[in-house]
This record gives structure tokens, sequence and C-alpha cells, in this order.
């Protein structure tokens, strides 16, 4: 804020030097006038350039002592800023050139004084800037509630400064030799990335992305390099070619405490695919308790014996409340549960990190986390994404990098009256189960964003239980049934709100077959998201037990479907492919 200011009045002293030009020239012009004339101009000059040298040095000194509380209570913030930027010189420009332009009286000392002349103007500086003041207040000065903080006003700059800035970054890590100069510009681009939208339009324009890609291939074999290199592509919406013949995709609902259903299942198909989860799947999408799972999976890299020890450590901490206590919460705070508590551990079991660094970090999956925006017009799903979709191609749903990985959890798991609602910027996020328990057409409908060319070949959706339906009697008395009440009416929106089987329903007549695998176990309970009882912890496990052998066959073919690899033609024309991106013969397919 305060170099701006002393920019903007910087700009002060250069209509401080209008009389310069106008003295030059007339010295410039007099070569017809008489001598008593030039003699006199050249007098009038010595006298205007040293009166402008002490009107600069009195300038300088008077804008150094402008502490900055008194910028702020002028209401120069980034309202103000943009407002001034775009005021014409006629506005104020007319009052300095009155001031310079206007002659003053000045006493000479070797006449009398009823002996007058016309010499150079005097200038109180404080009545300069307090004509500015007037007439910016005059024009349409901004209202001001409150003082805007020096750290939330982004500093204003053009989109030329932007691409002229952008392309010295690029031209920066191409000319590059050592890997740690080549590092921290790298870094450094990111960052400016992440700061500027219009930067990433402009270094995919200018071939960034073919530039950061040969780098990677042919230039550099530091891991860190690498890293930097493939969080700035992510940033600038490039996605690599998927490892199988398709897109592979993890979806995992929202249930609470019965997320050790789905780690149950996982191990399962681990163990049928003899490989690790990570390293079978392209994205992997959760909600609420999905979302949890899936940062440990991908963000952290914990196996699943460590998830399930984290599943039941985290869940025994945040879910022990005395019942006097949280229905004291409940009253004062809406959240039955200890949301500071909660926030904590996720900080220290999901990690600060933010969501785009996480593809740093080699062989990591998109990752993706749907929570519940409340305070929009419409209830809207919101997605916290580790990349960024390509430039020109927009996603059905909101969504961000920017955010922090434990931040993405957070939102995504504040179940209503459980815990507080999560605010983060101006939205105010509660767990996306309440708009999207099942999300894996979500994740589909993203995947086909980053690879819009590349086909299914295996989608995996994880439920959280069910129970049995009671289907309505045929021969039930209609007469006899009486109108519901409003208790039952709002479970029952609640339950079509939060109902999984309908996009399952859905996905399993559109997908062809052997694409698309669902697996949600029947429960001899349905256990609340908060339960955390041992004896039915331990029932939830043996009819997950029960549910993966009666369903060996359905996990088998899918472990076989996600092994699928490429053949060598695929991998040799994927090899082709972007050795004729990098050497420029066909441009990026974004």
């Amino acid at each position: 804020m305060l170099k701006w200011i002393h920019d903007f009045l910087w700009k002060i002293l250069a209509l401080v030097f209008f009389p310069f030009f106008y003295i030059l020239r007339s010295l410039t012009s007099g070569s017809t006038n008489s001598v008593g004339t030039d003699k006199m101009y050249k007098a009038n000059a010595k006298n205007v350039l040293l009166t402008q040298s002490k009107l600069i040095s009195q300038l300088k000194k008077y804008i150094s002592k402008i502490p900055e509380t008194d910028l702020l209570e002028n209401a120069l913030n980034k309202e103000f800023a943009q407002f001034l930027q775009k005021l014409q010189p006629r506005i104020y420009g007319s009052d300095l050139i009155r001031f310079f332009t206007q002659p003053t009286v000045v006493e000479n000392t070797k006449t009398p004084k009823t002996e007058r002349k016309e010499s150079v103007p005097s200038l109180s500086i404080p009545d300069l800037l307090e004509t500015l003041k007037i007439k910016i207040n005059s024009t349409e000065a901004p209202k001001m509630k409150e003082t805007v903080p020096k750290w939330l006003v982004k500093p204003i700059i053009s989109k030329e400064a932007i691409a002229s800035r952008t392309e010295y970054l690029l031209s920066a890590i191409k000319t590059a030799k050592q890997d740690d100069y080549k590092l921290s510009k790298i870094d450094e681009f990111c960052e400016y990335l992440k700061r500027y939208q219009d930067a990433r339009h402009i270094a995919v324009k200018e071939g960034g992305i073919r530039s950061l890609l040969k780098i990677r291939y042919q230039e550099t074999s530091s891991p860190e390099v690498i890293g930097a290199l493939q969080e700035a592509l992510s940033l600038l919406g490039y996605t690599d070619t998927v490892e199988g013949t398709g897109l592979r995709i993890l979806s995992i609902d929202g249930g609470g405490t019965r997320g050790l259903l789905v780690i149950q299942m996982l191990k399962k198909l681990e163990e049928l695919a003899g490989r690790p989860i990570l390293d079978m799947f392209d994205m992997v999408c959760g909600v609420s308790t999905g979302a949890i799972i899936a940062s440990l999976l991908v963000v952290q890299k914990k196996s699943l014996d460590e998830i399930e020890q984290i599943y039941e450590s985290i869940g025994t901490q945040v879910f022990t409340q005395h019942p006097i206590k949280g229905t004291s919460n409940l009253v004062w705070s809406q959240s039955y549960y200890d949301t500071a508590l909660w926030e904590k551990l996720l900080k220290e079991k999901i990690g600060t990190e933010t969501l785009i660094s996480t593809q740093r970090k080699p062989k990591t999956p998109k990752l993706l986390a749907v929570s519940a925006v409340m305070n929009k017009s419409r209830l809207a799903a919101y997605l916290f994404r580790n990349y960024n979709l390509p430039c020109k191609v927009q996603s059905q749903y909101f969504g961000s990098s920017n955010h922090r990985v434990w931040e993405a959890v957070r939102a995504s798991a504040a179940a209503p009256t459980y815990f507080e609602e999560f605010k983060l910027g101006n939205m105010l996020h509660q767990d996306g189960g309440i708009l999207v328990n099942n999300p894996t057409a979500v994740a589909i409908h993203e995947a086909k964003l980053l690879w819009p060319h590349t086909p299914l070949q295996c989608v995996v959706s994880f439920g959280t239980g069910r129970t049995e339906l009671n289907p309505i009697e045929p021969d039930v008395d209609m007469e006899e049934v009486s109108a519901s009440s409003w208790k039952s009416k709002f479970m029952a929106v609640i339950d079509s709100a939060t109902d999984t089987e309908g996009v399952h329903s859905m996905l399993s007549d559109l997908l062809p077959p052997r694409t698309y695998y669902r697996f949600n176990p029947y429960l001899t309970e349905m256990l609340g998201i908060s339960e955390i009882c041992p004896e039915k912890m331990n029932q939830l496990k043996r009819d997950a037990l029960m549910y993966l052998r009666r369903n060996e066959e359905k996990f088998q073919e899918a472990a076989d479907t996600l092994n699928i690899r490429k053949g060598p033609m695929q991998k040799l024309q994927d090899y082709v492919s972007l050795q004729l991106e990098i050497n420029g013969i066909i441009s990026s397919k974004y």
C-alpha cells in the first residue's frame, strides 16, 4: 500500500516539471526576441529552476513523513487505488496546472515595494495534496465502513506486466543451468501462477507446457526439480497420460465411522490385485469419511493398516463426548462434538500442505474432496482439487486447488449438528454428503475434463453400508393409513438427499460391462456416523467379512480389470506423441 502511494505521488512530481518544458520552449524559440526580452526569459528561468528544486525537496520530505496509518485512513485501499487509476488527468490536472501557471506576486528586494513583477508561483505542498483530496472526494470517492488490513490488499498490476513477468520466468527456467537456480525459478513461477490467473493463460500461449516437459524429460534428473516441474505443469492444467488402457477411478461414499467397511474392502482388492491401491488408480474421490481415507492414501501415502489405526484413533478421540457438554455445545455452536479438537487432529494426521503441492510427490493420483456450500442462493457442491483444469475448460462444479489438505477434509466432513460449519473465504462449507453422498458421477465428470480422449477402464465405487428395504405390502388397507408426522417427512427428505443407490443405478445402466463396480455391504444394524462402541464396530467388521466372502468373484473381476496394462503399440504411440509435443511439431492437446 505504502509503495503504491509513493508511486502515485511521484506522478505528481512529473507534473511539477511542467514549467521546465515551458521555459525551455521559450528559450529555444527566443531567437527572434530582443536582447532585453531574452535576458528577462533567462532571469525567469533561473528563478523557476531554483524554486522548482526547493519544491521537489519539500515534496520529498513531506511524502516521507506521511505515516502509513494516515494513508489507510484516507481510504487508499485496493478499491480506492482502482478508482484513482481510472481517473483521467483532466480531473486533477487542472488544479495543478493552475498552481504552476497562475502568476503570483513576489517582492523584489532591489526595487521599491510598489513595483511588482510576475515571478515563479509559490505552492504549499499540504495545500496541493489537500486540493487533490477534495477534488477526488467530490468526484466519486468510495464509502468505506472499515479499514482494510494491508496484507489483504493485493497490488494492482496490468496484464502487460503479468505477461512480461511470466515470459521472464519461463525464459529464466529454460536458460538455468544449475539445479538449485532452476528449482528456485520454478518455485517462483508456481507462486506467480497461483497469484495471477492471467499468468496461466499467458504461459500456455507462450509454450510453457512444452518447455517444462522438455526440461523434465531431457534436461534434469533431480527429484526436487522434477517434483517442482510436476506442480507447475499441474497449475497450467497439464496431465500425463494414464498408465492403464483407460481411466481408473476410485470413489468413496460418506458415512462416518462406517468408513472402516471401506478399509476392509480396499484390503481385499489390494490382496487380489497384488498391487498397492495407490498404484491402481488415476483419480481418487471422496466425500466426508471418504475424503479422510482418500487424503491419507494419496497425500500421506499411508498403508491400509496404518489408515485403519489412524481412523480408529481419531474416531475414539473426537466422538467421545459427555452428553451434558455435547448438548451445551449443540445449543451454543450447533455442534455436538469438539470442533477445535477435530481440526487439531486433522492438521496432525492429514497435513497442512496445499493441495496443489501434493503433485510434487511421485506417483500421486488426482485427488477430489466434495463439500456443500451453504451460503449461496442455491445449495452447491464444491470440489477441493489437487490439480487445475486445462485452460478454457470449465467444470460443472465450483472448486479450487488453493486450499490446504486438512481444510478440504474439514469442509467435506463438517456434518451438521456434529461439527460446526467451516468458513473458508466467503463460503460456508458443510458435509458434502448433504448433496453428493455418492461422488462417483462427480469423479467421472472431472476425469473426462482432464483426459477428454481417454476411455474409462475401471470405476470402483465403495459405499459405507446399507440395510434391507421393507417393501410395501400390496394388501395394506389404505383407509387405515394416517397422515405422516413432520418428523417422518423430514427424515424422508434427509434419506432422499443422502441416497447413494440412485447414482449407482444410473451408472450401472450407462457404463459398459466390466467397467463399473459398486461395493456396498448390507449391515446387520445401520450404525450412526459417530458410533464407537467396540461391540458394534466388531459387528461391522463381521458384516464386511461376510460380504467379502459372498462377493469374492466380483472383487477378483475388478482387480483383473484394474491390472490391464498398455500394450507395446499403445506405449509407442504415447512416446511418439510426447516427443512431437516436446519438440513443437504438434501443439499441446490443451
